[in-house]
């Protein structure tokens, strides 16, 4: 491990996407940043596997522009080559493959509905336009659907789209602003498979925060945040070293985030962390010398919570020929998988899809039980609204940030925008130094 030498004002616990955006915004504006990160490299659930031209991401990954994180990037100067998904889509049910109804054509030639059912898919999406995701916040999707969709084979579509949307199968327990505002993005925006896999993204944001002069710890472990009666000192490292700081932006996920605190024993922040619900995923990813079938390359599964795509075939992910496919099946945070069962159910849908997959593949990659999503914003808590702000309780210069942090978006959109958060926070309490006053490139 490499020490640094020169001062540091902040550190930021933790190397994924929302530690590194946070670390960018604070180097730009002449602060003193360290960030410490206990893997071998940046990036956590971010980072992409790379071998013989193949890039496999830890389960599949997409990014829903016109949000928090588009802007994000936007503003540190990251840029990245994307593909974009086809119009045409389809879905399985009853193990059949269908056209995917997503607009006007696509109703009017799916073999999937009869004429009142496409009526009623009309009907919705005519309505999804004038909805305000916000108001739909205390309101389960399940509830939401169930009030706005009379036929019950487009509320079975529905229902399978919702779940692959927010990522979780708890469609009674996660609240219709997340569904709302995914739909009606995903209707509005492109989205985008980025090319080099997500480890482009890491890349991108390692160079701007080491560019500027941020410090990057890596094979460092953080043991706890040091403070005196709510004011953070630092943190100490599990050599037992301490990095003094004036603040510290703690960037993972929220128990490893109780754990730096006072052993876990913090009240206040106990409190934000026990109520929260990850969204859990079983991932399989495969890579293929060859696609079996370039027809079904997106596919929604309605016989079970699991959708699948090739990404490859839209983004540059694998070699002249070769193919890359992201499944994953959606779980329930209160349920007892079995993940022997998941990885079944998924080979499955790649049977469906891509048959003869096996006599090519080339690698596999299954994630049982991959944590996608820190907490599910619920209805119970208001959505996105009730997930914990970014300054911790009780103290004056500690902040969170991450994909379960603050009140704006979904996945990549919360981690960018409460990283965002926390660096204007910090540049707000700080006085103007380095090459910038503070604060006037994050605020506004």
């Amino acid at each position: 491990m490499e020490k640094r030498t020169d001062r540091t004002d902040v550190v930021v616990v933790g190397g994924g996407m929302a530690g590194l955006a946070a670390a960018c915004y604070l180097a730009r504006e002449g602060v003193g940043v360290t960030l410490v990160e206990k893997a071998s490299a940046p990036g956590g659930r971010a980072a992409t596997r790379s071998f013989d031209g193949f890039y496999l991401n830890r389960g599949i990954h997409a990014i829903y522009t016109g949000g928090a994180a588009s802007r994000v990037l936007a503003e540190l100067g990251v840029t990245y080559a994307y593909g974009t998904p086809p119009k045409e889509t389809f879905v399985r049910r009853e193990g059949v493959l269908h056209t995917f109804p997503a607009d006007p054509l696509g109703i009017l030639r799916t073999s999937l509905f009869g004429a009142r059912d496409r009526v009623d898919l009309v009907r919705f999406f005519a309505t999804l336009s004038l909805a305000r995701p916000g108001e739909a916040a205390h309101v389960s999707v399940q509830e939401w659907l169930d009030r706005r969709v009379r036929r019950p084979r487009v509320r079975r579509l529905l229902e399978g789209l919702a779940r692959t949307l927010v990522y979780s199968s708890a469609l009674d327990l996660v609240s219709a602003e997340v569904f709302v505002d995914r739909l009606r993005r995903s209707l509005r925006h492109p989205v985008h498979y980025v090319e080099g896999g997500w480890q482009t993204l890491v890349d991108g944001l390692r160079e701007v925060a080491e560019r500027n002069g941020a410090c990057i710890l890596v094979g460092t472990r953080a043991l706890g945040v040091e403070h005196h009666e709510g004011l953070v000192r630092g943190v100490r490292l599990k050599d037992g070293s301490l990095i003094p700081a004036s603040a510290v932006i703690v960037a993972t996920r929220p128990h490893d985030a109780l754990g730096l605190v006072d052993g876990d024993t913090n009240p206040a922040l106990r409190r934000i962390v026990d109520g929260l619900l990850p969204g859990r995923l079983a991932c399989l990813d495969v890579a293929l010398s060859r696609l079996p079938s370039s027809r079904y390359t997106v596919v929604q599964d309605l016989d079970r919570p699991q959708f699948m795509s090739v990404q490859s075939a839209y983004a540059q992910l694998a070699p002249e020929g070769g193919a890359v496919i992201h499944a994953f099946k959606q779980l329930d945070p209160r349920g007892l998988d079995d993940p022997r069962q998941d990885e079944r159910d998924l080979e499955g849908l790649l049977d469906a899809a891509q048959p003869g997959w096996r006599e090519v593949l080339v690698r596999r990659q299954y994630l049982p039980r991959i944590e996608a999503v820190g907490a599910l914003p619920t209805a119970a808590r208001g959505g996105f609204a009730g997930r914990p702000g970014t300054e911790v309780p009780g103290f004056t210069n500690l902040y969170l940030a991450g994909d379960w942090v603050g009140p704006e978006g979904f996945l990549l959109d919360a981690s960018m925008a409460s990283a965002r958060r926390a660096a204007e926070l910090v540049l707000r309490r700080a006085p103007s130094s380095g090459k910038s006053t503070a604060g006037s490139r994050v605020s506004g």
